[in-house]
């Protein structure tokens, strides 16, 4: 046992130093008792083999790594506290922008480095107009803000992923930059040369095709834009991973350079300089991305075994791209995906020849032919067997490698993706070698556009196994992360005063409007995928893009089935589309008519209140909303979404049961809305309240919501509440709760 640990600690020592060095950068982080287990984990190796020049080695560099992860924290948390403390400070700054912005709402934002005129360190700069290149050097007025809250259970945590990019907090521009200083020179090139590459590969194809995008895609990391159902087959089939400029790329780059050196007869030790010196222009031209750089860090180890005439060991190699990571920046040790880069490449080096023993079968030779009398065929034919073998034990292992990481931060496990991986990698390299073929056959544009037309075959190859994998069913899992209850509704909070939220009742869930499309991309739908939900209905209150604007895209990421619409007809082209999307796919669409019932599940089934006037397609959308009320469990919860006055004067007048023990509510735009007289009909003793601060009409009134207080109506004021949900409890109370303040309302029959 000793002597077998030995030779593993003899044969990686640096990968067991890095382990050490995670251990002391986790503890110096705060996360102690990890820190201290994966340490004792480290020693508990290093130590018994009686390695002093190893031991000592690997203490020193981890308290380096602790030590440096410290002096750059203590800047960092330093202002961070000060900004929170204060809420806002005006400054005028320069700052030199260390990525390349991008566009968020009108403006733009990039990481920025503050050299003047406030903290300095690292923010999330927030501009307007314009956005200058990477590496721009410019003077801006604004005020500097804490992080944005996380504010509804499950949404993308961006504070915490601008904290690990080694941000402190946000500064928002009041006006436009003021350019000191153009990018430099070798930014501007890169700049320059990866949108004659982008242009290059796929030249002679349509620009807005699918094909143009997964090429896009796969050779140069853009993630496609509007085309989510693409973008999902990846995810649930596990070969998302393609779609980033990773190490699976720059390894294919250096093999295509290396197969194309071997055929020009050049050495192998002078091949590897070309080849890492294409590797190094391979990971420049696409933005020296951050998977991308470690693999390079990683491969330059193992071929410069090569080059010293060393056998090349993968797991050391890893070691040594920890360690470097680690001592440049501590806070990669916290990015997931550092966690699953390392992760995967360690699964590999460790398992791979372990799993490769189920597919032994693959590598069977013929028992009475000697090798010598293969021939040309029976060589190939071998060669493309233990070649599958090899990928199916690498893919098994990567997956095993993965598994706990995805099931922790995704909750998402792709079973098809051990199949599916391997598979992909053959078309994905065929890409790769048409794609730079393209790009060296830019002097020949006929050629060039030829080459690239074969491409877009092989990127709709690519998609189609994709396609294939995820519709296996069974072939994926998504596990739930977070326990609201086993009957539960959340009121969303996803800005600007949009609407969206989501029922769980008895394992049926259905979503009362999507917010708009920023909204349900960053908010609703992260955090349904965090509580494992999957809406099969949809229910819309009214044609506005700030309550319906993310329907597409659940259109394509959800398995929706039903939609009960407002109206028939609206000019809203968000309205438009879903009906057309809706009609093309077959999903079911109905309008709601006052007094219809629809049931949910067992316990809960809706009905409409209020059906606006379907022929007023002039009128603004806040004075065509549904009133829908929920009866859950004996419970009433009513959706009056934006409407106003006349909506409720209409009800009012008709004479019906109002009463409800919930209101979600909006604001409408023109008008009030919860009057006095509606309110009292309604009788609630809770109402969720959506708040924006601008426009000022979507501002809560204090006034209104102080009356409502003294009425005895509890006010959830989403501005300080964020999210609220709504939880049935096994006694039969419910429970109202606010995400970000903690209030709460707990209500008995």
């Amino acid at each position: 046992m000793r002597a077998a640990l030995r030779r593993w600690v003899e044969l990686h020592p640096l990968l067991w130093a890095a382990l050490l060095a995670v251990a002391a950068v986790a503890a110096a982080d705060g996360y102690v008792a990890a820190g201290l287990g994966i340490g004792l984990l480290a020693l508990g190796g290093i130590l018994p083999v009686r390695r002093s020049d190893i031991t000592v080695a690997a203490v020193v560099l981890a308290a380096l790594a602790a030590g440096l992860h410290l002096y750059r924290l203590a800047p960092q948390r330093a202002a961070q506290r000060s900004v929170e403390e204060q809420g806002s400070i005006l400054a005028t700054v320069t700052a030199r922008l260390l990525s390349e912005p991008q566009a968020t709402g009108g403006g733009w934002s990039a990481l920025a480095q503050i050299e003047s005129g406030g903290p300095g360190g690292k923010v999330s700069l927030r501009g307007n107009g314009a956005p200058p290149g990477k590496g721009a050097r410019i003077e801006v007025k604004g005020r500097f803000l804490p992080f944005r809250e996380k504010r509804n259970p499950g949404e993308f945590d961006f504070a915490n992923w601008l904290y690990r990019q080694g941000a402190w907090g946000t500064f928002q521009a009041t006006g436009l930059a003021k350019l000191l200083k153009e990018p430099p020179a070798i930014d501007q090139a890169a700049a320059k040369a990866r949108a004659w590459f982008r242009n290059a590969v796929t030249a002679g194809l349509d620009p807005a095709a699918q094909e143009a995008a997964v090429i896009r895609a796969m050779v140069l990391g853009e993630m496609p834009e509007d085309e989510d159902m693409l973008i999902e087959a990846y995810r649930q089939s596990g070969t998302l991973h393609a779609f980033s400029v990773s190490g699976m790329h720059v390894a294919m780059v250096g093999l295509i350079v290396w197969w194309v050196l071997r055929w020009c007869w050049v050495p192998r030790r002078a091949a590897i300089f070309v080849i890492v010196a294409a590797m190094i222009g391979y990971v420049w031209i696409t933005g020296f991305k951050p998977p991308s750089i470690r693999a390079l860090i990683m491969a330059g180890m193992v071929l410069s075994a090569f080059v010293l005439r060393q056998r090349p060991d993968l797991l050391n190699a890893l070691g040594f791209a920890m360690l470097a990571g680690l001592l440049v920046d501590g806070h990669q040790l916290f990015q997931v995906g550092s966690q699953l880069s390392f992760g995967v490449v360690g699964a590999i080096g460790i398992f791979a020849a372990t799993m490769r023993r189920p597919f032994a079968f693959l590598e069977t030779r013929e028992l009475y032919l000697p090798r010598q009398l293969y021939g040309l065929w029976r060589n190939g034919w071998l060669w493309f067997r233990q070649q599958t073998a090899s990928a199916l034990g690498a893919s098994s292992a990567a997956s095993f490698g993965s598994l706990p990481l995805t099931l922790w931060h995704f909750g998402f496990v792709s079973w098809v993706s051990i199949l599916a991986s391997p598979l992909m990698g053959l078309p994905v390299l065929l890409l790769m070698i048409l794609a730079l073929a393209a790009t060296a056959l830019a002097p020949f544009p006929a050629a060039q556009q030829q080459v690239n037309r074969w491409n877009g075959h092989v990127a709709g190859w690519c998609t189609n196994v994709a396609t294939g994998f995820a519709a296996v069913p069974g072939g994926n899992m998504t596990f739930s992360r977070g326990q609201l209850g086993d009957n539960f509704l959340i009121a969303y909070d996803a800005g600007h005063g949009s609407g969206a939220a989501c029922l769980y009742s008895d394992g049926s869930s259905v979503l009362f409007d999507t917010a708009h499309a920023a909204g349900f991309r960053r908010t609703v739908l992260p955090s349904l995928r965090y509580l494992a939900l999957s809406p099969q209905n949809i229910v819309l209150s009214h044609p506005d893009g700030d309550h319906i604007g993310g329907t597409m895209e659940a259109l394509d990421m959800l398995p929706v089935r039903q939609i009960l619409l407002p109206v028939e007809k609206a000019r809203s082209k968000f309205f438009r589309d879903i009906k057309a999307v809706s009609q093309q796919r077959g999903i079911s669409t109905h309008r709601g008519l006052l007094g219809e019932k629809f049931p949910i599940s067992p316990e809960a089934w809706l009905e409409v209140l209020h059906e606006p006037d379907a022929r007023n397609q002039n009128a603004v959308a806040d004075e065509r909303v549904m009133v829908t009320r929920l009866h859950w469990h004996g419970w009433r919860v009513l959706f009056t979404s934006d409407a106003g006055l006349g909506a409720e004067r209409k009800m009012l007048e008709a004479g019906g049961d109002l009463q409800a023990d919930v209101i979600v509510a909006g604001r409408h735009v023109q008008d009030v809305s919860l009057g006095d007289d509606f309110l009292a009909a309604v009788q609630p003793k809770a109402i969720i309240a959506s708040h924006a601060d601008f426009p000022k009409e979507e501002r809560i009134p204090e006034n209104w919501a102080a009356a409502c207080e003294k009425r005895g109506t509890k006010v959830f004021h989403q501005g300080r509440t964020g999210a609220v949900t709504l939880a049935v409890e096994k006694d039969g109370s419910l429970v109202i709760r606010g995400y970000l303040d903690g209030s709460e309302l707990r209500l008995r029959r």
